[in-house]
């Protein structure tokens, strides 16, 4: 007998989504980090602890597997098999935030379907994005043409197979060509995740409610300090930034991110070393439970 439950979407300013699901369930939410660098992924030798791939974390749940963003860490990010709701969120269209793409094996599979949407654009908009960023001048074939798995729906109506209480609210970041945060809640946890931000004072009270009670706050630390006042304009926010807005918040953890290129593994172990409790730096391959 097929068994079925009921997902409840509540999407901010959308109002709810009840959508069907088969299979199991899993109560505990895992988090993974396969990408953190911001710009351009790096390798060598001063990078090899906190990893150089680009934007790319994953969240399971449930028979959810959600990813937020595809950097270059999505190349090596194993899919779930086809019985999962594996959905992409786009935070926003930067290189760094969707190049891993098309470079992902399992994409290929026809049998192992995927959805992309993302808060910040319509369907449409989406559309038309990744067909104009992957096929001619930008990459060789046209993905969207050339794979059937792959669908487009918009934020709120993401019409797929599901499980049991997830809410999904996003937030309107500060960065060039526009950004979304977004907050997943799943039976009482919850991860909010915000690159690319440039954070400013002005933010606090509406984004202090947007992460309140989350277990984990990934944010954007691009910048030392001395870097963001030469970099006034550039979208990302300082890691000393996170530290404040992490002592006058209700989070358990902030989980710094989005690491400038150039910041070798003996710099970010000299920040991590005076960092305070429940404050990490993000690094390829990092998996947390909740």
């Amino acid at each position: 007998m097929e068994n079925c439950s009921f997902l409840i979407i509540k999407i901010k300013h959308h109002g709810n989504l009840v959508l069907p699901y088969r299979g199991k369930i899993r109560s505990k939410m895992e988090l993974k980090v396969h990408g953190c660098r911001g710009s351009i992924p790096v390798q060598s030798n001063s990078h090899t602890s906190f990893g150089g791939n680009t934007s790319c974390f994953e969240i399971s749940f449930d028979k959810f597997q959600l990813f937020f963003d595809t950097g270059s860490g999505f190349r090596t990010a194993k899919l779930a098999s086809k019985d999962y709701l594996k959905i992409i969120l786009y935070s926003h269209w930067h290189h760094d935030h969707i190049q891993g793409l098309p470079f992902n094996p399992q994409l290929y599979l026809e049998d192992n379907e995927i959805t992309i949407c993302s808060a910040l654009f319509s369907k449409d908009e989406i559309t038309r994005t990744l067909q104009n960023y992957f096929s001619g001048a930008y990459f060789p074939v046209d993905l969207l043409s050339l794979q059937n798995n792959i669908k487009i729906e918009s934020f709120c109506d993401l019409k797929r197979f599901a499980g049991n209480g997830m809410k999904l609210e996003y937030f309107s970041l500060n960065h060039p060509g526009g950004a979304v945060g977004y907050k997943l809640e799943f039976k009482g946890k919850s991860i909010t995740y915000l690159c690319d931000n440039e954070y400013n004072e002005s933010q606090f009270h509406d984004l202090n409610n947007f992460v309140c009670g989350s277990n984990i706050v990934i944010w954007d630390g691009m910048f030392t300090e001395e870097e963001l006042q030469k970099k006034n304009g550039w979208g990302h926010s300082s890691i000393n930034q996170g530290i404040e807005f992490f002592k006058n918040s209700t989070i358990d953890k902030l989980l710094i991110s989005h690491h400038a290129p150039e910041r070798t593994d003996y710099d970010l172990n000299q920040i991590s070393a005076e960092l305070p409790v429940g404050i990490e730096l993000a690094f390829d391959g990092m998996v947390i439970e909740i």
